[in-house]
């Protein structure tokens, strides 16, 4: 390999050991958090085992009369917990196969730090005698045009693959929504379990949204172009959007009502992920650009040192 082919494989290996660590660290936290969501979950299950089974608390409800209403608002907690649950279960899946991809990959990088060291020590031992710096300004020119373009183009795709969840996504609860409002006056049996069916659907395809956006804002990290670094972003609101869409859901499923909270909860990530990607793709154009115009500067001065 040349200087700057061994200069790349650096980078990239720096690349690939940041995110491994990140990942691992947001692996820690979704397991920890997923010990407190199982614990919240069984307090849920016996709430509303109390109540059916009956007892003191049940008993104090019969009195009242509120006893169906006390179960009712019961069964949505314990629903709303085990869907949060599941999902949780499903990021540390998805988490810890990133891990071991990301293990492969550093794997296979190797060592090009000292490969690249060595022969730019021998390359600066021949031009040593001309005092030239020039060399190394446009190879790290050229490190960090290549190093940032892998950056936007990991973005882009897990940006894209995100866009590509929420649109499914949105077209089960655009169905949903519609068997709702039939629901609402009269529709039946047939009609409830074909709603819940959409929006089953809907839950399935949010956990998959959820791993790219967390994926988009791992990557978003590292992204420091103009282009990019100088958007107003809030990521966090992003990353958490599926327990705010699960909470909506649950609510609405119980009583049967339209789907408008969880799809507008779409609609908003999904404008907020697509115009960070529409300004990732300018962004990775703008390096394209500066990498091949260094490049050849770089090769037009080597062949003439």
């Amino acid at each position: 390999m040349n200087l700057i082919q061994l200069k790349e494989s650096a980078e990239e290996k720096n690349r690939i050991e940041k995110l491994l660590n990140r990942t691992q660290k947001e692996l820690t936290q979704e397991q920890n958090k997923l010990i407190q969501l199982e614990k919240e979950l069984q307090k849920e299950f016996e709430d509303v085992k109390r109540l059916e089974e009956g007892g003191l608390t049940s008993l104090f409800h019969d009195i009242l009369g509120t006893k169906e209403k006390k179960l009712d608002k019961e069964r949505q907690e314990y629903l709303a917990a085990k869907l949060k649950y599941e999902n949780c279960q499903k990021q540390v899946e998805n988490l810890k196969q990133e891990l071991e991809r990301l293990s492969r990959e550093l794997q296979q990088c190797g060592n090009p730090e000292q490969d690249y060291n060595a022969l730019l020590s021998a390359k600066e031992q021949q031009l040593k005698a001309a005092n030239d710096g020039t060399l190394q300004k446009y190879e790290k020119q050229l490190g960090y045009y290549f190093s940032q373009k892998k950056e936007v183009n990991e973005a882009i795709h897990a940006g894209k693959m995100a866009i590509k969840g929420l649109k499914l996504a949105l077209n089960s609860l655009r169905k949903a929504q519609n068997w709702g409002a039939f629901d609402m006056v009269g529709g039946g049996l047939l009609v409830t379990a074909v709603k819940h069916s959409q929006m089953d659907e809907a839950k399935a395809l949010i956990h998959d949204v959820q791993y790219w956006l967390r994926k988009f804002n791992r990557e978003l990290k590292d992204v420091q172009v103009n282009q990019v670094s100088s958007m107003d972003l809030q990521l966090d609101g992003l990353t958490t959007f599926a327990d705010y869409f699960f909470d909506n859901l649950i609510m609405d499923w119980v009583v049967q009502s339209k789907i408008n909270r969880s799809y507008d909860g779409c609609v908003n990530v999904l404008n907020q992920v697509s115009r960070i990607v529409n300004q990732l793709q300018a962004a990775d154009s703008t390096l394209t650009d500066k990498y091949t115009t260094t490049k050849k500067e770089l090769t037009d001065y080597l062949v003439q040192a």
